[in-house]
């Protein structure tokens, strides 16, 4: 005899699964779908914005379909086999999904180094590889998710996209969510100064992904950074 409906098992019954994110992706993202800043002059502070430290490394778009990775330059180069490190942690991660990211070498100090970064990307060869990533081991800071199992989040505004983003992994020594600052871009100048990086790039927190250069993303430059000074090799002209 069929068990009679009772009434909190209606309400299971009746209970709709939570509306997927985004919408369908109907074709493959490409690097030429990136979305890029425009050069603004100084910092600002703004509640509606998000301020981000600027990496100085290898703008990376990062797919993941299954078991297979890969890792594109802006250009549209692959970079998979220089970099097997990153593609090990990534193919490690549970999901399907499109990363916009910023691919770097750190120096020591832990500050990206790009003599370091093209000396990696140069390196193709299986045994210098393998000591290349014991020398200089690589990182990937992680800022945006274009597309998540299947679904394309590009329409979704930036804050909501950063909570998908958050969700997909944990931080480790490889793969690191680029979290910002909300609204205290000139605070956030102030580190950059500080700490002698490249400089930030502000987000408006409504901004959907837009292919190509867009004010909704603005790139803040500081003066005194040059790869020689964050190399080690001096001050960089104008630093003081």
């Amino acid at each position: 005899m069929r068990r009679a409906l009772k009434k909190r098992d209606a309400g299971k019954r009746l209970a709709l699964p939570a509306a997927l994110p985004g919408v369908p992706l109907v074709r493959q993202i490409e690097a030429a779908d990136l979305m890029l800043a425009t050069l603004h002059r100084k910092p600002f502070s703004d509640p509606n914005w998000i301020y981000e430290l600027k990496y100085d490394g290898y703008r990376c778009l990062v797919r993941k379909a299954g078991d297979t990775v890969q890792l594109v330059t802006r250009n549209g180069n692959l970079l998979n086999r220089s970099f097997p490190d990153i593609v090990s942690a990534v193919a490690a991660l549970p999901d399907d999904f499109v990363l916009d990211a910023e691919l770097t070498v750190d120096d020591p100090g832990g500050h990206p180094s790009f003599s370091r970064l093209k000396a990696r990307a140069a390196t193709s060869v299986a045994s210098r590889v393998r000591a290349a990533i014991k020398a200089h081991p690589a990182r990937l800071y992680i800022f945006d998710v274009m597309a998540l199992n299947g679904r394309d989040l590009r329409g979704l505004p930036l804050v909501t996209r950063k909570d998908h983003l958050r969700d997909c992994f944990d931080n480790t020594p490889t793969l690191i969510y680029v979290n910002g600052i909300v609204g205290a871009g000139e605070w956030v100048f102030e580190q950059v100064v500080k700490e002698r990086f490249e400089g930030m790039v502000a987000k408006r927190l409504q901004s959907p992904y837009q292919r190509g250069r867009t004010p909704d993303w603005r790139k803040i430059k500081y003066a005194g950074f040059g790869r020689p000074a964050a190399l080690g090799f001096g001050t960089a002209p104008g630093a003081g």
